[in-house]
């Protein structure tokens, strides 16, 4: 079997894992599953953040702990605005990933790419969970996941076809400008779908695009970030579990921080209700 065919078939199979998980598992169910998941995810960035095994584990437990809190005590009123900062903490990141795009920034040091992944995790899981208790979670969330799976395939078919200037070649030269236009333009067609339907009739069809369309401009960040934690780690993949893909994190980047900011878009759709 080729590569393709076995990365097609990898793909296809998350599909219908994620599908299952979304919609079928109950709520106390999808909490746990995805719980393990963003572990496993937690372990591989710990991997590449530092060589020092002792404080890989502590940072999966500070992680997790981080994690437990938020969903257990962080009164309801809070919620909006932790993402708000999380969002803004990602900004900070677009911007030294925009400045550093050409030329390589100095090497990180292992204790700063830890203390990103204690932050970037916890936060990332309690996102999804937040978004699937809703009424309509399961399709709020899968809408979600559809903003940066449209935005990566169409930037992956369009940098292939017309791809000339590369968007930021000192992180990953594989990606191009014609690329993330094309992305953008694929995520403006599934917006302009999402505001026919039901789920979405009582939001601008305007600002459902225009946060479309920052959902997947954060999911290139996420991409990029994982690319410069990999290049600082001097490795290829972040691990080899899932075949033709690579790690948990190679598959997922994207959504670590395109979740945070589709959490805040749906508060500021109103179609959040905080509890």
């Amino acid at each position: 079997m080729s590569g393709t065919q076995v990365r097609v078939l990898t793909a296809l199979a998350l599909g219908a894992l994620g599908l299952f998980v979304i919609f079928a598992l109950p709520r106390y169910a999808f909490v746990g599953f995805t719980a393990l998941l963003a572990l496993g995810l937690g372990y591989e960035w710990f991997r590449l953040s530092t060589t020092d095994l002792r404080l890989r584990w502590i940072a999966l437990v500070i992680a997790a702990v981080l994690g437990a809190g938020l969903f257990l005590f962080l009164p309801g009123n809070w919620v909006p605005g932790v993402f708000a900062l999380v969002v803004l903490g990602w900004a900070g990141l677009i911007l030294g990933l925009w400045i550093h795009r050409r030329v390589a920034a100095p090497v990180r040091s292992s204790l700063v790419r830890t203390l990103l992944g204690i932050l970037i995790l916890p936060t990332f899981w309690f996102a999804v969970v937040m978004i699937h208790r809703q009424e309509q979670g399961s399709w709020l969330l899968l809408f979600g996941i559809l903003i940066v799976a449209v935005a990566d395939s169409l930037a992956y078919f369009a940098g292939r076809a017309w791809g000339k200037n590369k968007l930021a070649p000192a992180l990953s030269p594989g990606k191009s400008i014609e690329g993330l236009v094309g992305g953008l333009v694929g995520v403006g067609i599934l917006a302009a779908i999402g505001a026919a339907l039901p789920l979405f009739q009582a939001v601008p069809s305007w600002q459902l695009a225009v946060w479309s369309m920052l959902v997947a401009i954060y999911s290139v960040a996420g991409d990029l970030e994982e690319s410069r934690l990999k290049r600082e780690a001097g490795v290829k993949d972040s691990g080899r579990i899932l075949p033709g893909h690579g790690g948990l994190l190679d598959r997922l980047d994207g959504q670590l921080a395109a979740m945070p900011i589709w959490f805040l878009a749906l508060v500021q759709m109103h179609l959040f209700v905080v509890a």
